[in-house]
């Protein structure tokens, strides 16, 4: 039984595919007999240890090889052209639209001769193989093309947060060819309760496509340790970018260290982006005696889990205005940290009064100052909440235990009838 896995990247390193990619390929492997993995890009360095994976990075040199115009005219000619106007949130008189459906379509097309050429070289048939896109994007749109010539092949996708919340991440806000996709895919797995309802409320016909398979990351070993000097210590981890809004939480420490100069605060940020040494230079500035920051860049998950076990941490923040379900909130609560983070998509499963504080999507400083000042003022509640994120990371995030199920139900939908 072969299992096709088309990604972003991976096994290349480009994006955070990785973060989960290189604990499932285990499970996958448990499984199938077969497991190849398809990148659209290969840039960058490549993993060296799959196991018995194997990777095809045709697809992306096919990708590379045609032309914008060429993806122009397939896209105008594709039926899923014709298909995605006819949708009935296709926005009609939008131009950004016509043009985001033009280029799905286009390069669906062109993924499905790549898919049934594929199959032809490979010598095998639809029944010997499911294939996986792990986002719900031209991918899986391709490959239902591939469907319709060879209808016995399987197809499922995962789904995350671009590729789920259409009015967050796109103006006009839609996503192409969804109901023409969904009439051909075999499941489509939200990594979030959140994306699953999402997907529900907007494509009820299809409600029994959805099924929820959180994501996941390996147990680190060891807890993180709360400070006990007296210094309240923070950490956030993400690429910096205005999306993040990293310069939210500059702002609600500078401002929760002028209210409250009789205590200390450290905050480290760990990510990378092209503002980081302004911010750092900014928080040099701007901070009094009593505040400090750091920006050390990242490098690697290796690093990230090495501060965290070496460093005491008191709170991870994420203020972000939308996420999946971010991969550095797991690292963070696998390792015991609670977490203050703004009730945007996954946000709201990982983090409960259990083990942080959720805060308002829009939230200004005085509420990130004022969750801040919570967990200070109540020493016992945090820590009843650093054992609540480490309870939370064992029964919902841990990885083996996710991926394995997943790539068991993998097989079960390839063994349906």
């Amino acid at each position: 039984m072969n299992l096709i896995v088309f990604t972003s990247s991976y096994p290349y390193v480009r994006g955070g595919e990785q973060n989960f990619l290189n604990v499932e390929v285990r499970h996958l492997l448990d499984e199938f007999d077969r497991v190849v993995f398809v990148p659209e890009t290969v840039e960058g360095s490549r993993f060296g240890d799959l196991f018995k994976a194997e990777v095809d990075v045709s697809y992306a040199e096919y990708l590379a090889s045609r032309s914008v115009y060429t993806i122009f005219l397939k896209g105008l000619f594709s039926p899923l052209f014709r298909q995605g106007m006819m949708e009935s949130n296709f926005p009609l008189f939008s131009y950004k639209a016509y043009r985001r459906l033009v280029a799905f379509a286009g390069k669906a097309e062109i993924t499905h001769q790549w898919v049934i050429n594929w199959l032809d070289r490979q010598k095998l048939n639809g029944q010997d193989c499911l294939f996986y896109t792990y986002w719900f994007d031209q991918a899986s749109g391709g490959i239902s093309l591939a469907k319709r010539q060879v209808p016995e092949l399987k197809l499922v996708s995962r789904a995350h947060g671009y590729d789920v919340f259409e009015e967050q991440y796109y103006d006009p806000a839609f996503f192409p060819c969804r109901a023409a996709v969904l009439e051909l895919i075999d499941r489509v797995f939200p990594a979030s309760f959140a994306g699953k309802t999402y997907f529900i409320d907007r494509y009820r016909f299809f409600s029994s496509l959805f099924e929820t398979a959180l994501l996941g990351v390996p147990d680190p070993g060891f807890l993180s340790r709360s400070s006990q000097d007296g210094i309240f210590r923070m950490v956030s981890c993400s690429m910096i970018r205005s999306e993040k809004r990293v310069e939210r939480i500059l702002e609600a420490v500078l401002q929760a260290a002028l209210l409250r100069p009789g205590q200390h605060f450290e905050w480290t940020h760990v990510g990378n982006g092209v503002t980081r040494d302004d911010l750092q230079n900014l928080a040099n500035k701007k901070f009094p005696a009593n505040a400090k920051a750091f920006f050390p860049g990242y490098s690697d998950n290796t690093a990230l889990l090495q501060l965290y076990r070496d460093e005491p941490f008191d709170v991870f923040i994420n203020v972000s205005e939308t996420e999946g379900t971010p991969v550095s909130i797991m690292e963070a609560i696998s390792c015991g940290i609670p977490v203050i983070a703004t009730a945007v998509g996954g946000n709201v499963e990982i983090v409960t009064t259990q083990n942080g504080i959720l805060i308002d999507p829009n939230a200004a400083w005085e509420e990130i100052s004022s969750a801040m000042f919570y967990l200070i003022d109540h020493p016992g509640e945090a820590e009843t909440k650093r054992k609540g994120s480490r309870y939370i990371w064992e029964t919902r995030y841990n990885a083996h235990l996710n991926f394995s199920d997943f790539a068991r139900r993998l097989k079960e939908i390839r063994l349906e009838s």
